[in-house]
């Protein structure tokens, strides 16, 4: 079967939210802004972008100046790691998708 653009698109945003919904358990909204959309995964909030198909987290963002604790630092890091691990595992579920 041969697909157009509009329908490779949809298949790969369909693929990448059922991946991220089995394997991370994310909780995915539609915010009424046609690019992208909500996600929320454990404790990591932030957004999925329809274009290029890659999870931001809003807790990932590089701390700035003076009066982080430590605890917040650390978690910062957890969020830039596991932002990395999401997008590499969406990297690889659109490698494996044959089209």
């Amino acid at each position: 079967m041969v697909m157009n653009k509009s329908e490779m698109r949809s298949l790969k945003v369909k693929t990448v939210l059922e991946m991220l919904a089995t394997k991370f358990n994310a909780e995915i909204e539609d915010n009424g802004d046609g690019g992208r959309l909500d996600i929320t995964i454990g404790p990591f909030n932030g957004q999925m972008h329809r274009r290029d198909l890659q999870v931001d987290f809003y807790d990932s963002i590089p701390l700035s100046g003076h009066g982080f604790t430590p605890a917040e630092k650390l978690f910062q890091q957890e969020a830039v790691a596991f932002e990395k691990q999401v997008n590499d595992e969406i990297e690889k579920v659109l490698g494996e998708l044959s089209i």
